[in-house]
C-alpha cells in the first residue's frame, strides 16, 4: 500500500470513527436518562427498523434474480435478509420480555422500517409521527441521486452502513447495569459483529477507484451533514434524552471536527 492509498483510506474510515464517536454521547445520554418508556420505544423502532430492512434487501434478492445479476449478488441478499431477521428477533425478544406481558403503546411501530426501493422513506414511514428519521431517509436518497459519480455515490452509501456498526458497537459498550442492559449489550455487540463487514468492505474498492481530491472533500461534506441527521434521528429513536441545547453542540463538534473518534474497525477485531 503506497503512502496515498492509505492516507485515503484512513481518511474515509476516519469519516465513520468520527460517527461512532458522536454516537457514542448519544447512546450515552441515553443510559444516563434511561426510563422504561426510552427502552420500549428504542426496542419497538430499532426492531421494525432491522424488519424493514429484512424486507428491503428480501426484495433487492428478487430484483436482481429478475435482472438475471450475478448469482453471487443475488445471495448477498438473500444472506442479507436473513441477517436482519436475525437481529430482528432478537431485538423483538428482549422488546417482550421488557414488555413482560403488557402490550407494546408505540403508536404505528411497523410504519418505521418501511424503507422503499430506492433505501428512502416508504408510504408508512410517516413525517409526523418521527420527523427526525424520515428525513435520514429522504436526506440519503436525496445524496445518492445528486451525487455528481458513482464513486461519490459509494462513499456515501458506505457511511450510511458504516454508521450503523458504529452505533451499535457503541452501544454494545454501554454499562450492562441492570438485567435490561445486560440483554441489550449482548444483543448489540452481536449485531454489530455481523454488520462490521458492511462499511470496512467497500473501503478499499473506493480507494482503487479514487476518483479526484475535489469529489472527496464535496462527498466529506455530505457525509457530515448525513452523519448529523443520523445522530438527530438516533436522538429521536431514544425518546430525546439529549436536549436541544446539546444535540446542537454535537452538531457544531462535527462540523467544526471537535468528535474524539471511535475506530469500530480496530475495536472489534481486537475482541
Amino acid at each position: 500500500m503506497t503512502s496515498q492509498t492509505g492516507s485515503l483510506q484512513h481518511e474515509l474510515e476516519g469519516l465513520i470513527a468520527r460517527y461512532a464517536g458522536a454516537a457514542k454521547r448519544v447512546a450515552a445520554a441515553y443510559a444516563e436518562r434511561r426510563t422504561r418508556e426510552r427502552d420500549i420505544n428504542f426496542l419497538a423502532l430499532q426492531a421494525t427498523k432491522e424488519y424493514g430492512a429484512m424486507v428491503y434487501h428480501s426484495g433487492a434478492m428478487w430484483r436482481k434474480a429478475k435482472a438475471l445479476d450475478s448469482i453471487a449478488n443475488v445471495r448477498k441478499s438473500s444472506y442479507d435478509a436473513y441477517e436482519e431477521a436475525e437481529h430482528f428477533q432478537g431485538y423483538m425478544k428482549i422488546l417482550n420480555w421488557r414488555l413482560n406481558g403488557e402490550p407494546c403503546q408505540v403508536p404505528e411501530m411497523w410504519g418505521y422500517g418501511d424503507i422503499s426501493e430506492r433505501f428512502g422513506a416508504g408510504p408508512g414511514m410517516k413525517e409526523s409521527l418521527w420527523p427526525e428519521h424520515y428525513r435520514y431517509f429522504a436526506m440519503g436518497q436525496r445524496l445518492a441521486e445528486e451525487a455528481h459519480s458513482e464513486w461519490m455515490r459509494q462513499v456515501i452509501l458506505t457511511n450510511r452502513e458504516g454508521a450503523a456498526v458504529g452505533f451499535h458497537y457503541v452501544m454494545s459498550q454501554l454499562p450492562a447495569t441492570d438485567e435490561f442492559m445486560k440483554r441489550l449489550t449482548e444483543h448489540e455487540r452481536s449485531v454489530a459483529e455481523d454488520e462490521l463487514h458492511h462499511g470496512s468492505e467497500m473501503i478499499p474498492e473506493l480507494v482503487r477507484t479514487f476518483t479526484s481530491p475535489q469529489e472527496l472533500e464535496e462527498v466529506k461534506r455530505q457525509v457530515t451533514e448525513i452523519h448529523i441527521q443520523e445522530l438527530r434521528q438516533r436522538n429521536e429513536q431514544f425518546l430525546h434524552p439529549m436536549t436541544p441545547a446539546e444535540i446542537g453542540q454535537l452538531e457544531q463538534d462535527m462540523r467544526g471536527n471537535r468528535i474524539e473518534p471511535v475506530d469500530i474497525f480496530a475495536a472489534t477485531s481486537s475482541h
